[in-house]
């Protein structure tokens, strides 16, 4: 556990050494939200709706896989539906920059690459989210952004937060001192919450359902139960891949710290691992090239939420189309 996940989830006192950050994070955020409220600081308004899937606390909650699930269900429900991100980490050589299913993980970001791949809508990266909006407006429906609860500068219709239903949020406090971006009574002025593992009154599960083993290049392979592995994974809650493989009947033996978003040599990983399978996340899988390397395996989830909720969101997106004379 870092230095950091001792303070924001342990509740160590050493949290107070950072409140003075903290307090002078949380003045920035207040001010930040009353400029764009008051609209002295300019926001762009796409004419589709515009669904935002994010979160108030860093790390991972599970929101890519949420934002796979979204996509798919929108897609078979008749929208044409289209995902913009800011590419976090990603080097492309313009932009807005339009990922394809070969676009190279360096250039579009691993989640988006894998949205990409999952999903097969137009994904799109930009740090100006409403400049990656107005590229893709005119030829859909509706338009979903990875991540951006916090990226004012982009109007929204619909706002959706993601939760870690185990880790909640942490000791409570704003970034240095706890996790959040935001305080909790942000989520009073969201439209849905998503509790992945655990919901609450007021809040949708997320069950989040692991798949099959399969080598890197998306052939099936077997991994008997029990089989003892290396678990890889670059993402921002790493304990929940090794609960994951766990419930997959896997035995992760050994690990590899990856920070989230961040790349391991394969040479580096066959060290590491030994004579041990190497068992990374999708998320992961990406930034090999998908080529099936010797003793590589990738476990994949998919995100499962109540078929309510679905009804709900496809309503509000109806009338918001209805309301803007949009067939």
């Amino acid at each position: 556990m870092s230095f950091h996940d001792k303070i924001w989830f342990q509740d160590s006192p050493l949290k107070w050494l950072f409140w003075p950050f903290s307090f002078i994070f949380g003045l920035i955020v207040r001010l930040r939200r009353f400029l764009y409220a008051r609209k002295i600081l300019s926001s762009y308004r796409s004419r589709i709706p515009v669904v935002v899937v994010g979160n108030i606390m860093v790390g991972g909650n599970g929101k890519t896989p949420v934002v796979i699930a979204l996509a798919e269900e929108l897609s078979a429900r008749g929208f044409r539906t289209g995902v913009v991100s800011r590419g976090y980490g990603a080097h492309p050589p313009m932009l807005p920059y339009e990922v394809t299913p070969d676009s190279p993980a360096a250039e579009a970001g691993d989640e988006p690459l894998l949205i990409k791949l999952k999903t097969g809508v137009r994904m799109v990266t930009d740090p100006r989210r409403s400049r990656a909006v107005q590229y893709l407006e005119n030829d859909l429906d509706v338009i979903l952004t990875d991540d951006g609860l916090q990226h004012y500068a982009l109007e929204r219709d619909i706002e959706i937060a993601v939760i870690d239903g185990k880790r909640r949020f942490g000791n409570g406090h704003l970034l240095p001192m706890g996790p959040l971006r935001e305080p909790v009574s942000r989520l009073g002025k969201v439209n849905y919450i998503l509790n992945n593992g655990g919901a609450m009154p007021g809040e949708y599960p997320v069950r989040l359902v692991p798949g099959r083993v399969c080598r890197l290049n998306g052939d099936p392979a077997d991994l008997p139960a029990g089989t003892e592995v290396c678990a890889l994974s670059g993402i921002g809650d790493p304990e929940r891949f090794i609960r994951t493989l766990k419930e997959t009947g896997l035995c992760p033996a050994r690990r590899i710290a990856v920070p989230d978003h961040g790349f391991v040599p394969a040479d580096e990983a066959r060290r590491v691992a030994g004579d041990l399978p190497v068992v990374m996340t999708e998320k992961d899988m990406v930034k090999y090239g998908r080529k099936d390397l010797p003793g590589f395996y990738c476990l994949g989830i998919r995100a499962e939420i109540a078929p309510e909720f679905y009804d709900r969101l496809v309503s509000d997106i109806r009338h918001i189309q209805k309301e803007r004379g949009i067939s």
